[in-house]
């Protein structure tokens, strides 16, 4: 009988960290929009998919269905754009931390920081229709880890399992806010579609080693995907003012409902497939390869990914407050791949989360503050061992508020996030994670301003 032994080879990896203007980022490799600290469970699918929601969702436990906003992107609900009232530029990071525990209750640490999201939207109507473009990180693969296999009749050998590279996301949307003609301020439908364009490369590796035996080669299995498709999503929000004091006719007073409804559309990655077999030999005085006994490159694969959906419900007033919990769904039980065979299952999350403004007209800058906070809950697609993970996280951010230029508003927003990925028994590794994430936001009124005098 073989006797598995699981140990991690992980340390912190290079941080990357931000470049703030615009101008700088836009011209940045891909590379750099990207990351995600080492995990042993990126080596399922395509690796870790990330979070499409920007740092102000991301302080309300990624609420982001029924979130809608004057000043801040929701790029997850293309429908969101409409309410948006200023051109606005969104630049976020996060630095990760992540301790990672084995079924023999070892502990390791890893970490990796990087620019998130980067979006800019157009905003020609106010209040009523609005384009938005931008670039995102779509999934990450960053694993390296050891299976040491003690057999009774063959020689105890070594798999090492290795992971590298991103799959990014460029997109660009547009949103028409339809209201209604018997009373506009009660009755409000937004409309928003994305289109995107998913690419990159994947590296699976495997490598086997013969400690014990000499005149055994060592074997080295890799497999580079190259990978491009298009996606789309879809979303919805219905908007309804509940109350409204007829006594105080004060529009900060007025609590509104909103409904919203996104859909991804599964993406067809269209993939080129590269494999080979090396056989090396490790000497002092380096590696040699002694052979390649099989290879086969331009492989032509189509990738059939998840469709997600997302539903939600928020009441309040953004000036003041808000409360409102999304669903999320995704169907990866239908994901397909030649170079990933194990078992995938759809997954769910329920988020819950709130935004509090003390006063945003005060002039004690704390009064203007936005305290956000939320968890979530839901189960992961990756399936170990027949049994499906747990996934939970409870976050809390700040928004603070400052003015850059005359007709500029700039908020920075900051998040804290904790949350564990794994099952309540030391059957598989079990993950505890800290991310921290940093947004900016710049909203100009001067873009589609008329102006009297040049």
């Amino acid at each position: 009988m073989a006797e598995r032994v699981f140990s991690l080879c992980t340390g912190l990896t290079n941080n990357q960290w931000p470049l703030w203007w615009a101008c700088v980022v836009l011209l940045c490799s891909p590379a750099r929009i990207a990351g995600q600290a080492s995990s042993p469970y990126s080596r399922y699918g395509l690796g870790y998919v990330r979070s499409q929601v920007f740092s102000a969702n991301k302080a309300m436990a990624e609420v982001s269905a029924p979130y809608t906003s004057v000043s801040h992107i929701n790029a997850d609900n293309p429908a969101s754009y409409a309410s948006l009232t200023r051109t606005t530029i969104e630049l976020g990071a996060n630095f990760d931390v992540v301790n990672i525990r084995t079924p023999s209750d070892s502990l390791y640490r890893t970490g990796n920081g990087n620019v998130n999201h980067l979006a800019l939207a157009f905003v020609p109507k106010p209040d009523r229709w609005a384009i938005c473009a931008g670039l995102l990180p779509y999934s990450n693969l960053n694993y390296n880890f050891m299976q040491r296999i003690h057999d009774s009749t063959l020689a105890s050998y070594t798999d090492l399992y290795a992971g590298s590279g991103s799959l990014y996301q460029v997109f660009a949307g547009g949103a028409y806010k339809f209201r209604s003609r018997i009373n506009e301020q009660q009755d409000q439908f937004s409309l928003g579609v994305n289109v995107g364009y998913v690419f990159g490369k994947l590296r699976y590796q495997k490598i086997i080693t013969f400690p014990d035996s000499a005149e055994a080669f060592t074997s080295n299995y890799v497999s580079d995907v190259y990978a491009r498709g298009m996606q789309y999503n879809i979303g919805l929000q219905y908007t309804r003012r509940i109350f409204h004091n007829e006594n105080n006719p004060d529009e900060r007073t007025d609590v509104y409902l909103t409904i919203g409804a996104t859909a991804y559309g599964g993406v067809k990655l269209h993939s080129r497939i590269d494999n080979y077999w090396t056989r090396l030999n490790y000497l002092s005085t380096g590696i040699t390869i002694i052979d390649t006994p099989s290879a086969s490159f331009n492989q032509k694969h189509r990738q059939d990914m998840p469709a997600r959906f997302t539903g939600g419900i928020m009441v309040g007033n953004e000036r003041f407050w808000l409360l409102g919990v999304d669903v999320k769904y995704a169907t990866w039980s239908d994901f397909r791949s030649l170079v990933y065979s194990g078992q995938l299952a759809d997954s769910w999350r329920v988020a819950v989360g709130f935004q509090i403004t003390p006063n945003y007209q005060d002039r004690k800058y704390l009064n203007r503050l936005q305290l956000r906070a939320g968890a979530w809950y839901g189960k992961s697609e990756v399936v170990y061992r027949n049994r499906q993970l747990h996934d939970g996280a409870a976050t809390l951010g700040l928004g603070f508020p400052f003015r850059m230029f005359k007709f500029t508003n700039t908020m920075l927003n900051v998040t804290a996030q904790i949350g564990s990925r794994g099952l309540s028994s030391r059957e598989a590794f079990r993950e505890t994670y800290y991310r921290f994430t940093f947004g900016m936001v710049l909203n100009d009124a001067d873009w589609f301003r008329r102006r009297r005098y040049d």
